[in-house]
């Protein structure tokens, strides 16, 4: 199995240097430092441009067999008037006319136009595809990955209205355990998040022996939502997400039958750990664990009798 993702377009040109300055045209920012093509950076992917001629030989096959048109780039945009500024943008840089932006029959506005070598571009809005606050767009009920240092305020704002709907409290407008996580994964509704889980990782001593973990916390799903399989479908993407860390486990507190139905188990190590709340510093504190589940990700042992020292607040 290979992974659900591009992380590279790369079109043939006629002229390198013509396509790049069309694509200056147009306003993007060419990446520096390399010869012999032209790299551009975009949310989660790159797109190169390179001569055709060098491209055929690089796959191996002749330069005549390469076309242009049977696969189509697309931008999505947020309004419908915010396509026909990027078709006009790009007319004015060189492009060619395919198709003026109109309403289409999927309930969409849509718009064609092709490059200097013909490669097909569409610019358009879906109404049943709202773009992320950043531009980036992420199929309904799909998991969007956000990490924290890319958090906006309209997202912020968003997970702590769903924590609230969820719970009796939105937990201070953080999170439940009033720390910030270092991943969040969200599923969203009409542009809307409605479902989420976070993630954490760090060190703890359990035992006395230091050791790797991620740590789920912040699981929610909007009241109007549940039964929809959300939950589970989060919960799957925050296993994957912990397995390709470098932690031996992934702990949480809870008692969902979906947690002993992915394959944690329950533990009753002795807890010490720093209390935390309003995002105020407490004291130390030592309890036994209530609601600890333990899920192993690299196959070691998980000692149920050691104390668990979390180095700091929880979690």
């Amino acid at each position: 199995m290979t992974p659900q993702r591009v992380t590279l377009i790369t079109l043939g040109v006629t002229d390198l240097a013509a396509a790049r300055a069309f694509y200056a045209r147009l306003g993007w920012v060419q990446h520096s430092g390399t010869e012999g093509v032209a790299f551009y950076q975009m949310h989660g992917a790159v797109l190169g441009l390179f001569g055709r001629t060098a491209l055929a030989a690089d796959q191996g096959r002749a330069n005549v067999t390469l076309g242009t048109g049977a696969m189509t780039l697309a931008q999505n945009f947020a309004t419908e008037a915010e396509v026909d500024a990027a078709y006009a943008v790009a007319l004015a840089a060189g492009a060619q006319a395919l198709k003026a932006p109109e309403k289409v029959f999927w309930g969409g506005y849509s718009g064609y136009w092709a490059d200097p070598d013909g490669h097909v571009w569409e610019v358009a809005m879906n109404p049943f595809w709202p773009l992320a606050a950043d531009g980036r767009l992420v199929l309904p009920n799909e998991c969007e990955r956000l990490f924290e240092n890319d958090l906006t305020a309209p997202d912020e704002a968003q997970i702590a209205a769903l924590l609230h709907r969820s719970f009796d409290t939105d937990f201070g407008g953080r999170s439940y355990f009033r720390t910030r996580p270092h991943l969040r994964l969200v599923i969203r509704d009409g542009g809307v998040s409605v479902a989420h889980m976070a993630l954490q990782f760090r060190a703890v001593r359990l035992g006395g022996r230091l050791i790797h973990v991620a740590a789920l916390c912040d699981v929610a799903t909007d009241p109007a939502h549940r039964g929809k399989g959300l939950a589970s479908k989060l919960l799957q993407a925050a296993i994957t997400e912990a397995r390709q860390s470098c932690a031996s486990h992934l702990l949480l507190f809870g008692t969902a039958p979906i947690y002993a139905a992915a394959g944690f188990r329950s533990a009753r190590n002795p807890l010490h750990y720093l209390d935390v709340d309003r995002a105020q510093t407490g004291g130390l504190r030592k309890e036994l664990a209530r609601e600890l589940q333990v899920l192993s990700l690299d196959g070691s042992a998980w000692d149920n009798d050691a104390e668990l020292d979390c180095l700091g607040a929880l979690f």
